[in-house]
């Protein structure tokens, strides 16, 4: 995995530095967003831990830049002010690590991001008597058509139904970061780049209606999702 490290405090970088050793990883390491940027489009890098307040071009703005070059990159937000991280929905960061926490949680945030590969929970369809197995990360949103028939919408646009009710989904899903944003659809956070203020709008750019009742909670669910990717 090919790691860089943006952050302009020597103290913070060595901080960082030894948790990522500690793991046995290497990274480059910058204290300029504009030394990353230029080292980035040599050859994107695999994960990039940023400082999100530096002189000159914040990580935000760093991000937004590196996910436009490479959309598959991993970023980690490194920061003092954990009040900024709602600012930070759309460049679906893979974590946020408080700068006073950064020994005890970097660990923790480098091990999910490296165990991602290893779990793809999948979901079985029994409809019809044919069993059907499905990896969850290829679903983008599931809603409730009529009679206990539930459609999902896959990444590649196809679709398939399954019998059953909503809240029998949301009980077998909800652990594996679907959520409900309406009384008949649940969402895949992994596929929310953005949210607005009564929708949520997924990387292909469609636009899914949020219930008026369910904004807050889908926007803090969604805020527990990221912090925990």
């Amino acid at each position: 995995m090919r790691i860089g490290v943006c952050d302009d405090s020597p103290q913070d970088q060595a901080a960082v530095m030894k948790v990522l050793k500690s793991m046995g990883l290497e990274a480059d390491v910058f204290d300029r967003g504009e030394a990353l940027q230029a080292a980035f489009w040599q050859q994107a890098y695999d994960l990039v831990l940023l400082d999100i307040e530096m002189p000159g071009t914040g990580g935000y703005e760093l991000a937004l830049v590196l996910k436009k070059q490479s959309p598959s990159c991993e970023i980690i937000f490194i920061t003092e002010h954990m009040e900024l991280v709602l600012d930070a929905f759309r460049f679906k960061p893979a974590a946020f690590v408080p700068k006073q926490l950064l020994i005890p949680e970097l660990p923790k945030a480098l091990g999910r991001i490296l165990d991602k590969g290893k779990r793809n929970p999948v979901f079985v369809t029994k409809k019809k008597n044919r069993d059907r197995i499905v990896e969850l990360n290829q679903v983008m949103y599931l809603k409730y058509i009529y009679d206990h028939e539930v459609q999902f919408t896959l990444k590649d646009g196809s679709c398939f139904s399954e019998t059953g009710s909503m809240k029998r989904f949301e009980a077998e899903l909800s652990g594996e970061g679907f959520i409900r944003i309406y009384s008949n659809c649940m969402v895949n956070a992994l596929y929310i780049v953005r949210m607005e203020k009564d929708a949520v709008v997924l990387a292909d750019g469609e636009q899914l209606a949020v219930a008026r009742e369910r904004r807050e909670s889908v926007r803090k669910a969604y805020m527990e999702y990221l912090m925990k990717c």
